[in-house]
């Protein structure tokens, strides 16, 4: 009798989970999957940025205006808690404000869960609790045949982008970091700054040392390097074949852009002529996954600066309106997914008041007007095309303290969805379940000698 009733609820388990891998299999799948990620971007800066463009035209002030990223489809909010803190209470543990200052993630555990599904510990890049490496969905997407770009207005190995295309223990070993995604990694377009050549003499190397930089530029790694601005805008309509490493003159980021549009070094590509340049070198029959980055609106908001906050996310916007042009001349919703979210909000930012276009609102940091860190307050994720219903099967429908009745997903949603669009089934799934950690041990050889200058060309000729 009690085999029988548990050969019984076996099958009831063993068709429930048949029924939703038929009912997945016949989703729609995207060809490209495109992940656009508003460092430390709050609900808050949204608004900001939108009542500042658009006055009392803005769709939240009244009027129908929206940024470009509110024009997506759906919409939920994000949680972004990591294993370090207590978690998110929809309550504020009774309506203390105070409560989303405690143990908010870092955007290194926040970035991990993105881009794995997994939480773990602030400071983690693409590893778990115990310190192993985890899978990325640009591994995934690699291993289903598709073209990967990683690209940022920051440094290309901070902590954000570094989750998508490195392993490491701590956020803060920058050269192992960068050695990874250079040398092992190796996404087929990696944009952003860290230009040793514009570092002050006694740090120029600190991070990619000067023999693997001498490689590079001289030609003798798969990259091909790409730093001019004009470089960066004629790849938008001649991409060349091979990878690209696009590594503006700057050693930082991208300088800070102000709400009007000033202060952006004309000499520097923008984030919006970066991502259609990556568009341009991405595109593969079997399609590409890319992560666009606009990494410096966590910075504004550390600093409470509300211009620069609103500038920068309005930067960001204008690389989402590029995204959204491009999809619409190849193929459309029914070939791509766009996901929009941030890794957490910074700041603190709230009590954003009506104002007319084109002058700073009235706006609140923190709870008592100055709050230089994170917070675990969901963030906003705008989400549209082939695949993006499969957020549905995630979603709560919760009463936040601070929003009211709302859908939440958790992050580790994202990379949920973005690997269950990707043709997976395609592929034997074997020992390439981790391809680009099997040759971190190779990689880790070189040690803090950086003697292994040579190693990008020994992987471009097959050697790794």
């Amino acid at each position: 009798m009690n085999r029988t009733v548990g050969n019984l609820r076996i099958f009831r388990w063993a068709l429930l989970v048949g029924l939703s891998l038929l009912a997945t299999s016949l989703w729609a799948a995207p060809r490209n999957v495109i992940l656009m990620i508003g460092d430390g971007m709050g609900m808050d800066t949204v608004i900001a940025a939108g009542a500042y463009k658009y006055g009392n035209a803005y769709h939240r002030l009244g009027g129908d205006q929206r940024l470009a990223m509110e024009t997506l489809s759906d919409f939920y909010y994000c949680t972004t808690f990591s294993a370090s803190g207590p978690g998110y209470d929809f309550t504020w543990d009774g309506g203390n404000r105070e409560y989303p200052k405690q143990g908010p993630t870092d955007s290194a555990a926040a970035g991990t869960a993105l881009a794995t599904g997994v939480k773990t510990y602030n400071g983690a890049i693409g590893m778990d609790l115990h310190k192993r490496p985890l899978v990325s969905v640009s591994e995934y997407a690699r291993q289903a045949g598709m073209k990967v770009g990683i690209l940022t207005s920051v440094t290309f190995y901070h902590a954000t982008p570094a989750c998508f295309a490195a392993h490491n223990a701590g956020r803060g070993n920058a050269a192992e970091i960068a050695r990874e995604m250079l040398m092992v990694s190796q996404p087929e377009v990696l944009m952003g700054a860290g230009d040793p050549d514009s570092a002050p003499p006694d740090k120029a190397y600190s991070v990619i040392n000067q023999a693997s930089w001498e490689a590079i530029k001289a030609g003798r790694t798969p990259y091909r390097l790409v730093q001019e601005r004009a470089d960066f805008q004629a790849l938008i309509a001649n991409p060349p074949e091979g990878k690209i490493l696009g590594v503006f003159r700057n050693v930082t980021a991208l300088p800070y852009c102000k709400a009007d549009g000033q202060g952006h070094d004309p000499r520097l590509p923008t984030l919006a002529e970066m991502t259609r340049g990556a568009l341009a070198a991405l595109q593969n029959p079997q399609g590409f996954f890319l992560m666009v980055e606009g990494g410096a609106i966590d910075w504004a908001g550390h600093a409470n600066n509300l211009d620069a906050a609103i500038g920068e996310t309005l930067a960001f916007d204008e690389a989402v309106a590029a995204v959204l042009e491009w999809i619409t001349a190849h193929g459309g919703w029914d070939e791509n997914l766009l996901i929009i979210t941030a890794d957490h909000e910074t700041g603190y930012l709230s009590s954003v008041q009506p104002t007319e276009a084109g002058k700073l609102p009235a706006a609140t940091w923190g709870t008592d007007g100055k709050w230089g860190s994170h917070t675990n307050r969901p963030v906003p994720l705008f989400c549209q095309g082939a695949g993006s219903e499969r957020f549905s099967n995630y979603k709560l429908r919760v009463t936040d303290f601070e929003r009211g009745l709302v859908n939440v997903v958790d992050n580790t949603t994202v990379f949920n969805v973005m690997k269950s669009t990707l043709p997976l089934d395609q592929v034997a799934v074997s020992a390439r379940e981790v391809p680009w950690t099997t040759r971190l041990e190779t990689a880790a050889q070189c040690g803090a000698e950086n003697s292994c200058h040579l190693l990008p060309v020994l992987i471009g000729e097959g050697v790794l």
